[in-house]
């Protein structure tokens, strides 16, 4: 199977990085996920499921909404989206399975042509070694997942999963969610382990064609390992930074959880803290089942600010395995306050999408696709591409511009010239999602190059040349990103 190795090609003066990246950082093929041997080892990308990359961009919504949603997401076709299937909801007594949501869900997936994922869940019942949880979430009381007392049992509603819904199309999988959460998962690192091991097993084994994806650690996770990476190389001031900034919008919000810190002392101390330490063991254990091959994907969670992306981008392309693809099934905008306006909102969209693209993430889903007035965050922390009766917002214009320019294209950083940003190449054509971070810059444009302003309210498109600055735009040229970029 052919793969593509990173690039970097310098054209009067813009330097460009190709998203693929290099045999030591990250992806070999960004429009192609994994596959694994007859013997279940990870062996590369496989032949048969890229027609769940054709269109990176994707979301997570509420099912239960789908009516409202399904108009919007017919723009998005060929995207991706999850749903997180839980064996003690299959069955909540055993011998007595209920498949009807599951069905249901797969079933309105292809009426807007995205390709579903699963999570695949314990959750706490008969089926487990701990059944009364400590933890329950939301209207649909969700728990955490114990192990289960019989693992002949675990693999076997595994593999029945994968059989049903392999036939329906599903190739990727994950095993549980966000593990660092106590929330999420009752037991141990030793026991998640064995548990992923044998998950993946079951998976290989019912469908050969399945990709199998590590837990996703939650996004606030990264920043005490962020950190932590850089105190290691003693380099405290940058990783006094580091944090500060990962988490510029999340301090104050958990209590003394996540605090600014000064100096080495108060940072080595935040790090010890019982959350953060759990953060960084969860996070090394997903680190170990990526090297020892027992997942395909890297899944990563991300939720702060665009100004963040950058060193989260750095952190994954350090820590990944060669190889191994790293994909964003939840990215979304945290901001408790909701001091910004919608075209601050839909801007910032654009950099963390551009950011992510650009640093070598193969899928990204916003979560959430549209904000629930009556869910259990009725103020919005987490910022929706729709308002709640469905109408479009801004943002959901610009995502929706952001998803058609990168289905079937591939996808390079721009920077240099002042510029930051995504260059996204199909049929040798070309747009760029770009903006200036430190002052306005002039473009200069070719005959028949337009570009407009992507995130914000009104705007015609300019030719010949044009002023860009903070504010995202959308260059469309129809030349590759190698001639384009050498005249900007």
């Amino acid at each position: 199977m052919r793969t593509r190795t990173a690039a970097m090609r310098t054209a009067a003066g813009v330097v460009v990085g190709a998203l693929l990246l290099g045999a030591c950082t990250g992806p070999a093929d960004v429009n192609r996920p994994p596959t694994t041997s007859p013997t279940g080892t990870p062996s590369g990308p496989p032949s048969g499921t890229a027609a769940d990359l054709t269109a990176p961009l994707g979301a997570k919504y509420d099912w239960s909404r789908f009516d409202i949603v399904s108009p919007y997401l017919k723009n998005l076709s060929g995207s991706s989206t999850f749903y997180e299937l839980v064996w003690c909801d299959i069955e909540p007594t055993e011998g007595k399975q209920d498949w009807a949501t599951m069905d249901a869900v797969a079933r309105k997936a292809k009426t807007v042509g995205a390709q579903l994922m699963i999570k695949i869940r314990v959750g706490s019942c008969w089926a487990t070694t701990q059944s009364d949880p400590q933890h329950v979430r939301g209207t649909k009381n969700k728990t955490e997942s114990f192990m289960p007392k019989d693992m002949s049992k675990y693999n076997a509603f595994v593999s029945s999963v994968v059989k049903r819904y392999s036939a329906q199309g599903v190739h990727t999988y994950a095993v549980e969610n966000e593990i660092n959460s106590e929330s999420f998962w009752g037991g141990s690192t030793t026991e998640f382990e064995s548990l992923a091991k044998a998950a993946a097993a079951s998976i290989r084994a019912a469908d050969p064609a399945a990709a199998v994806a590590d837990p996703g650690i939650s996004s606030t996770a990264y920043g005490a390992a962020i950190a932590k990476r850089l105190m290691d190389q003693g380099k405290v001031a940058e990783a006094v930074k580091a944090w500060n900034t990962y988490y510029s919008r999340r301090i104050g919000t958990r209590g003394e959880q996540l605090q600014s810190v000064t100096d080495g002392a108060s940072l080595s101390a935040a790090l010890a803290a019982p959350q953060a330490a759990r953060n960084l063991e969860y996070l090394a254990l997903a680190e170990k089942l990526q090297k020892d091959k027992v997942v395909d994907i890297r899944q990563v969670h991300f939720y702060e600010s665009w100004q963040a992306a950058p060193a989260f981008v750095d952190y994954l392309k350090a820590t990944t395995p060669a190889g191994m693809p790293i994909e964003a099934w939840e990215v979304g905008q945290f901001l408790k306050d909701g001091t910004l306006t919608d075209e601050q909102r839909a801007q910032e969209m654009v950099k963390t999408v551009s950011l992510l693209l650009a640093g070598g993430v193969r899928r990204v889903l916003w979560l959430p696709l549209v904000m629930n007035p009556v869910g259990r965050n009725s103020n919005e922390p987490r910022y929706g591409l729709l308002n709640p009766d469905g109408s479009t917002r801004l943002t959901g214009t610009a995502f929706t511009a952001m998803a058609q320019a990168a289905a079937g294209a591939t996808a390079t950083a721009v920077s240099g010239k002042g510029l930051s940003g995504v260059a996204l190449e199909k049929d040798g054509k070309t747009q760029v999602f770009a903006w200036s971070p430190a002052g306005d810059v002039m473009i200069k444009l070719g005959p028949g190059e337009v570009v407009k302003p992507v995130a914000a309210q009104g705007g015609s498109g300019a030719t010949g040349s044009a002023k860009v600055g903070a504010v995202p735009v959308q260059i469309a040229s129809n030349r590759t990103v190698s001639e384009l970029l050498s005249t900007l």
